[in-house]
């Protein structure tokens, strides 16, 4: 495992250089200080500032289309208490909307995956979309723990595939939960976590060092619900008791809280209070139906880095 837990990873952007300029002539950060954000040398700070005058990226006030993004990201940031927000343009049509997200994801899986992180991740239709776009690689002493069980019809949807296709580019072991997303009962639920295959599962993931997830609402169109996971029958009664969105296959209200609904005690997924202990935890979600959904698991788990598109965040914001 690396040493996360106890350094502060650098910080992240959609476009670095625009961040750096953005940091020291509108926020008024010193050189040292950018330096220590973004863990490089106050020499790459100073580099990074001529390259932005001499590309005209900065004149007398920040020059660049991804400036309005640096300024959602700098808002979330602080708003909802984040160490970085990757804010991506949002697509001209809503379909291109998961391969947006999914580039940004798999762009930032590239800079954090290094030999001996462990990564924690769950599945759906944003995480599944980043497989296309991870630059394979071979690390070393890393592994990939899926944080949801798994389905015996094996497509997309499949929260197991994420996990595997992620190691699978990195050439490293994964590690899943090898029981269905939703068992039958409670009792079979507490039968399955006391098995040892399983519970050297929850061990590896709580000892992650990254925890990637997604969110979904409670709508006939969210993953979960439009490919059977769990059958929308169940909708009503889920906003019957307050519930706004899913993480990991949980749902939870407004406040961040599990809903008491029997369909928390049938999930078999990482539980969302020690998901809230990763170090590093990043939600990557965007979409007009999500914004109270998001505003929901960023109350559960306190995310680190959230990755979103720009209608999304100035919704957020609002």
């Amino acid at each position: 495992m690396t040493s996360m837990g106890t350094k502060v990873p650098p910080i992240v952007s959609s476009n670095i250089k625009v961040k750096t300029a953005w940091l020291y002539y509108v926020e008024g950060l010193t050189q040292e200080q950018i330096a220590d954000k973004l863990n490089v040398s106050r020499v790459k700070v100073m580099r990074t500032l001529a390259a932005c005058t001499a590309e005209g990226v900065v004149i007398t006030t920040i020059n660049s289309g991804t400036a309005e993004q640096i300024a959602l990201e700098r808002r979330l940031e602080r708003q909802f208490n984040l160490h970085s927000a990757i804010v991506i343009p949002t697509p001209n049509s809503a379909e291109h909307l998961e391969t947006a997200l999914g580039h940004a994801v798999a762009h930032y899986l590239g800079e954090q995956m290094q030999d001996g992180t462990t990564l924690a991740i769950g599945g759906g239709a944003t995480l599944f979309a980043s497989l296309r776009f991870i630059e394979r690689r071979k690390l070393s002493n890393a592994t990939v723990v899926g944080l949801v069980g798994s389905l015996a019809h094996s497509r997309w949807i499949n929260p197991s595939i994420v996990a595997a296709r992620v190691a699978e580019a990195f050439d490293i072991d994964s590690y899943q939960i090898t029981a269905p997303v939703i068992v039958t009962d409670e009792k079979l639920r507490q039968a399955l976590w006391q098995q040892p295959t399983l519970q050297d599962v929850r061990r590896r993931a709580a000892q992650a060092d990254i925890a990637l997830l997604t969110v979904g609402d409670i709508s006939p169109q969210s993953t979960i619900f439009r490919h059977g996971i769990v059958p929308p029958e169940l909708i009503d009664s889920l906003k019957a008791k307050g519930a706004v969105a899913n993480v990991l296959c949980y749902f939870i209200d407004r406040q961040g809280q599990l809903v008491d609904h029997p369909i928390n005690r049938q999930v078999m997924a990482i539980e969302l209070d020690t998901i809230a202990q990763i170090p590093n935890v990043v939600i990557a979600a965007g979409g007009p139906s999500k914004v109270e959904a998001i505003r929901a698991a960023l109350s559960v788990v306190p995310a680190r880095v959230l990755i979103t598109e720009s209608e999304t965040a100035t919704a957020l914001l609002g």
